[in-house]
């Protein structure tokens, strides 16, 4: 049958296509013996065209970064739904869910230079957004592979920075995140945001916090991917109650957070890694090895290069391979979390490529 153009095709239903494969099937029965077997394999295949369809279907429906779910939603549907993706359950949207002795990011941040593996951040903190000299970027083209652009504007990150967004992450792990336009904030404490990092609270504790809670306040990310534009015009927004000299700075003093739904567009299926506690607490180039490659599932060789860009580690390239090396060491340590522990990692003979292996890839 020749369909006049413009028309629908049939296919883009796949009830109206079920329907005329069962009808096809049906005129087999009173077509002429020479001809039955050939209307009953163009019934089959409309029905593998059907089932074709659906598949992509809910293919396509499974890789939405928000799942949906109603309102009545059972608890069932919602941890079931939860353990793969961020999802909305009505009005109401929820990261993934992950245990409590973990920490989850979304892989485009583990696998770029945004929390870049350096302290140079850390350590100029002459003035609370310890950036000392260093102002905010207008807009830069962050390191990450080529299948994803990341622009950012905002005050440089580091690792500890990752460290403290995972843990803001955390108030929202049984919690709905907040609408954009809601100014909801989740209230604590210097003292007890300092313990869910794993640090006892000091004024130098509390100093370091509250700088990288501002640098990531600033912090706004675009993102490209897989066709996709995602937008976070905030990583974090914090309000701070209490004193504004490190003079008066108190454990008790209040600190409020807020998370917004922008975030979840990074967090679809297989899009986010749960990192042990205590590899998320790793710092410098092997904190951000630890993480990287966490959330792999299996070992792939690597450019040197593209690794040096990755990590953020900085313009300097003539040391980047004994750091590499001795960060791989101590991530071969038996201590080491499991999920990034390293067996072994060789390089190339012409040390263009290095090739890591994780403990878990080869149990």
């Amino acid at each position: 049958m020749i369909r006049p153009r413009g028309t629908k095709h049939p296919g883009g239903n796949v009830a109206d296509l079920r329907t005329l494969a069962h009808l096809t099937a049906d005129a087999a029965l009173t077509a002429a013996p020479d001809r039955q077997r050939t209307v009953l394999d163009a019934a089959k295949r409309l029905h593998d065209i059907a089932d074709g369809l659906e598949r992509r279907k809910r293919k396509s429906l499974e890789q939405v970064a928000v799942a949906e779910l109603p309102a009545n939603a059972t608890a069932y549907e919602i941890h079931h739904s939860r353990r793969r993706q961020a999802t909305r359950v009505g009005a109401e949207v929820y990261l993934p869910g992950w245990s409590a002795t973990a920490r989850a990011l979304p892989n485009v941040f583990l696998r770029s230079a945004l929390f870049a593996a350096t302290r140079g951040v850390q350590a100029d903190s002459a003035d609370l957004l310890a950036g000392g000299s260093t102002g905010p970027v207008a807009e830069e083209k962050i390191g990450t592979f080529k299948d994803t652009t990341m622009m950012f504007s905002g005050y440089r990150l580091c690792q500890f920075d990752r460290l403290v967004y995972s843990t803001c992450l955390e108030y929202y792990r049984d919690l709905p995140i907040c609408p954009e336009e809601s100014l909801q904030y989740q209230r604590t404490t210097f003292y007890e945001f300092a313990s869910r990092l794993g640090n006892s609270y000091s004024v130098k504790a509390h100093r370091a916090i509250r700088a990288s809670l501002l640098r990531l306040s600033f912090a706004h990310v675009r993102i490209r991917q897989e066709r996709m534009n995602i937008e976070v015009p905030r990583l974090l927004s914090v309000k701070f109650e209490g004193s504004e000299s490190v003079e008066g700075f108190k454990g008790r003093d209040a600190l409020l957070l807020r998370v917004t739904t922008s975030v979840a567009e990074l967090f679809g299926p297989g899009a986010w890694t749960a990192v042990e506690n205590d590899a998320a607490r790793y710092d410098g180039l092997r904190g951000w090895l630890a993480n990287f490659y966490a959330g792999h599932a299996q070992p792939k060789p690597l450019p040197a290069e593209l690794l040096h860009q990755l990590c953020g580690y900085g313009p300097s390239k003539s040391n980047f391979r004994a750091s590499l090396v001795r960060a791989l060491e101590k991530l071969k340590d038996p201590f080491t979390p499991a999920c990034c522990r390293v067996a072994s990692y060789h390089f190339s003979k012409e040390s263009k490529t290095i090739y890591v292996v994780r403990t878990a890839w080869v149990a």
